[in-house]
């Protein structure tokens, strides 16, 4: 399969077609080409970050880069070995076959570095959301979950950011004052 037509099959998928996801999962073919997503959502996402950045440091864009692979990857592996738990029935590599190609809606990403107010917000909500949306299809149709497993597979990732996010911020805010990075009298 060529690298166009896996981008069909995923622009399939961005519209929830399950089939897609098992097609794309199924085909050999899809691993390289999934890689290959991913890597190209990095480029156009770590862009959207250091365009605003000035100036414009290549270091910063290269670590932005690496970050964005190598959080996908772990991201595909944690949410697989979830859908294990829960019964899944795919494989690892089948698995990152179809949800690499969901990396897609990612690529809409560079419209982030717009400079119009709230455009680039609502476009990243947007993308997050879509995107949860899509990894319960996937988990759904490639795990051989129903669907409130795969509901709760997907926004476990998700919760367990936003709740180590809030115990952050009420340790800061609660422990700390906002306005000093340490307390003065530590002992």
């Amino acid at each position: 399969m060529t690298f166009f037509d896996s981008i069909k099959r995923g622009l399939r998928l961005i519209k929830l077609d399950g089939d897609a996801a098992v097609e794309i999962a199924s085909d050999s073919g899809s691993t390289v080409n999934g890689w290959l997503v991913i890597f190209v959502a990095g480029l156009l996402g770590s862009l959207a970050i250091s365009i605003k950045q000035v100036p414009f440091s290549f270091l910063d864009y290269l670590a932005n880069l690496g970050y964005s692979i190598v959080f996908s990857a772990l991201a595909i592996l944690i949410i697989h070995g979830l859908a294990k738990l829960f019964g899944g029935q795919s494989t690892l590599i089948g698995y990152f076959r179809a949800q690499s190609h969901a990396h897609l809606l990612n690529w809409i990403s560079i419209v982030t570095a717009v400079e119009l107010t709230y455009v680039g917000s609502l476009v990243g909500w947007a993308i997050s959301l879509w995107s949860i949306v899509i990894s319960v299809v996937v988990l759904k149709n490639v795990h051989k979950l129903s669907t409130w497993k795969s509901i709760i597979v997907a926004l476990a990732i998700p919760l367990i950011l936003m709740v180590l996010v809030l115990i952050g911020a009420l340790a800061y805010f609660g422990v700390l004052s906002p306005d000093k990075f340490l307390p003065s009298n530590v002992a």
